[in-house]
């Protein structure tokens, strides 16, 4: 018994104890470069690495003050090329607004003074509808005013169509236009107006005239009116006959009067009246 109990003791150890690896040997495994890969041999077992004709080893372990001179080091120093540069200032806006009538190009503006034009469309895509809005109605014609849209305009288009009859187009304005102005329409009639841009693309699309600022608009002229210059010279004249009417027949009252009242002096004072004659009898009476 005095012989087994040791010998048991060192059996548990053993069991106890890892099994060391055949290749680390009680050391770290190697770390291997990406240049120098490790290929398998054909029994199966990995030679060490070699780095020029020498067995890779661990690197020896730093010390603490080595590492904080390392950090310290990579903190404070940086490169001149990924120092952070001063935000530089952007170039300003361009003096564009898309409802001023002959308003140049924003590409011109651009060229011209380096600065930013608004978002716009591709040209490679037809334009967004304009923006109409005032339109001022006459007994026979219309003037229209839109914005522009955000899109490449090459020309603008104005067209409009009685109810019941064909589409009629005014002439092609070129982008700068705001304004236009259709006239020959006939009184007391409804009609569809629309502004239409077109580029290399394409045309803008239109609508039934019915939104508030969209490309097309439907309205109606008024009736056939005297001009309001007739009727102020008609009651101008009217009112001038009355007046020499009344000045004249209170000219003719005045005379009347004037009249009848010197044929009675005449009579009483025995002179010759209208008549040429005196009346002596009636003197001598009054005088007896």
């Amino acid at each position: 018994m005095g012989i087994q109990r040791p010998f048991l003791v060192a059996i548990w150890i053993l069991l106890l104890c890892p099994r060391g690896s055949p290749t680390s040997v009680g050391h770290p495994l190697p770390v291997f470069l990406k240049d120098n890969p490790v290929h398998l041999s054909p029994s199966g077992s990995n030679p060490p690495a070699v780095v020029k004709d020498k067995p890779l080893l661990p690197a020896p372990a730093k010390s603490s003050q080595e590492e904080e001179d390392y950090y310290d080091d990579y903190l404070f120093t940086t490169d001149p090329l990924e120092m952070p540069r001063s935000p530089q200032t952007p170039p300003p806006h361009c003096d564009y607004h898309h409802c001023r009538h002959l308003q140049v190009p924003c590409a011109e503006l651009k060229n011209a003074h380096g600065c930013l034009c608004p978002g716009l469309t591709s040209p490679d895509v037809a334009p967004e509808p304009p923006h109409l809005q005032t339109v001022h109605i006459s007994e026979g014609g219309i003037s229209l005013y839109w914005c522009a849209p955000s899109s490449p305009v090459e020309k603008y288009h104005v067209m409009y169509q009685a109810v019941g009859e064909a589409i009629e187009s005014g002439p092609a304005l070129n982008s700068t236009f705001r304004l236009a102005t259709i006239s020959g329409l006939l009184p007391d009639k409804q009609y569809l107006v629309c502004v239409i841009a077109s580029n290399q693309a394409g045309h803008s699309p239109t609508d039934n005239g019915q939104k508030e600022h969209g490309p097309c608009r439907l309205v109606h002229t008024p009736s056939h009116q005297m001009p309001y210059v007739y009727v102020a010279a008609g009651l101008a004249a009217a009112l001038i006959l009355v007046v020499i009417s009344a000045l004249g027949w209170h000219f003719c009252l005045r005379r009347r009067k004037h009249l009848l009242h010197g044929s009675r002096d005449n009579i009483l004072d025995g002179e010759p009246g209208l008549d040429g004659t005196t009346n002596s009898t009636f003197r001598s009476e009054e005088h007896l």
